[in-house]
């Protein structure tokens, strides 16, 4: 079990180490895209779509190792309140019934794929990029997150079995 853990764990920071990479690809873009407007006055002619596809991508590779982390927004106004086994207890409800509930997101998200791979869509810019591509990123960042709420779910008994 422990392995299995670690292994998501990896994932998703590999995840996040894609999404960085991902970021700085974006920045240099931006100042490509200023440098060639204001100096050469022409334009990649891409900016939007990619800056697009860029923000989507790092939101969702970043999104499991963000929750791994301790990072995401939680609202804790009654858990606070409540004695540490009872607390542990609702967050590991939680964590289960979010992990079905991204599972469930995640077909939506297959589908689209599915669809557009199917299909042959692409964008309608000058580029015309596959939308399979930005469709894959999304579920498999998507799919790390279902992950790592399963994880988030049967994280506390592994550490009970190793107290043992």
């Amino acid at each position: 079990m422990r392995f299995l853990l670690r292994a998501i764990d990896a994932l998703s920071w590999f995840a996040l180490m894609c999404a960085g990479a991902i970021l700085i690809y974006a920045v240099s873009h931006i100042l490509l895209e200023t440098v060639m407007r204001t100096l050469f006055d022409t334009s990649t002619h891409v900016l939007d779509e990619f800056i697009g596809f860029a923000v989507l991508s790092v939101t969702f590779l970043s999104l499991s190792w963000t929750l791994r982390d301790g990072a995401m927004i939680q609202v804790n106004l009654l858990t606070l309140r409540l004695p540490r086994r009872v607390k542990q207890t609702v967050e590991c409800i939680v964590a289960a019934c979010a992990t079905g509930l991204g599972a469930y997101f995640c077909t939506f998200l297959w589908r689209n794929l599915a669809k557009n791979w199917k299909r042959g869509a692409v964008s309608e810019s000058v580029a015309e990029v596959p939308l399979w591509i930005p469709d894959a990123i999304v579920f498999a960042g998507a799919c790390l997150l279902v992950l790592q709420l399963s994880a988030l779910t049967i994280r506390p008994f592994t550490a009970k079995a190793q107290e043992s």
